[in-house]
């Protein structure tokens, strides 16, 4: 006890008798003092959360990409599973090859945005934060048959075309720029593929950009 102040010894002291009072009325054993250093009985130690990124300017239009690549390969890649397991009936094998095909792209695309983004010194976007997000899941967990899978890849990657095609005026720097340049006739060219599939008559799209999303679609 030399080491221990002496109010801090004579605190030790009152709260041992309470707790010794309490236990003799309850029968049951006192709790022994708090450990050195740690936080006083009955308080909880507060937990830390990381406060989630938020993008602006440029990185804002590189997370958008990430997010969207991130969200377009995820669906396609559950499209692709679900028609392997035989949740949509008898899928086409060159419609499953190119859901599961288109996806392995996405999910590349998104990876190399989010190289951009840490290579500036952002952090990395996790999932696909998008405010699009909860309607195509939703869309896909009420899909019934491979036209359903086919009409949503149309659209999800017709979306991921018109907004990196938007992105390509509003970017500067050289590595997103040439991310986008590459990104977006891929994207276009899995859209025309699923409306090929579909039976849709190939038209070139009046404005390549119709439909495309803002940075104000991130919900991070």
């Amino acid at each position: 006890m030399a080491g221990l102040p002496r109010r801090g010894f004579l605190l030790g002291l009152g709260a041992l008798a309470g707790a010794a009072a309490v236990a003799a009325c309850s029968n049951e054993a006192p709790a022994g003092p708090p450990a050195p250093g740690g936080p006083p009985a009955g308080t909880t130690t507060p937990t830390t959360t990381t406060a989630a990124p938020t993008y602006t300017g440029e990185a804002a239009l590189v997370a958008l990409g990430a997010a969207l690549s991130a969200l377009a390969g995820d669906l396609l890649g559950q499209a692709a599973a679900g028609a392997g397991q035989g949740r949509y009936g008898a899928v086409p094998g060159v419609v499953t090859a190119y859901l599961s095909g288109s996806a392995a792209q996405h999910v590349a695309h998104a990876d190399a945005w989010n190289r951009v983004l840490t290579a500036a010194g952002q952090p990395a976007v996790d999932g696909s934060p998008l405010s699009i997000e909860p309607a195509l899941r939703a869309r896909l967990g009420a899909a019934l048959a491979p036209v359903d899978l086919l009409g949503l890849a149309a659209d999800v990657t017709g979306t991921v075309a018109a907004t990196v095609t938007a992105m390509t005026d509003r970017l500067t720097g050289p590595s997103a720029l040439s991310l986008a340049a590459g990104v977006a006739p891929v994207a276009a060219m899995h859209g025309a593929t699923a409306g090929f599939l579909l039976g849709r008559p190939p038209t070139a799209p009046a404005d390549p950009t119709a439909g495309a999303l803002g940075p104000d679609a991130l919900t991070v």
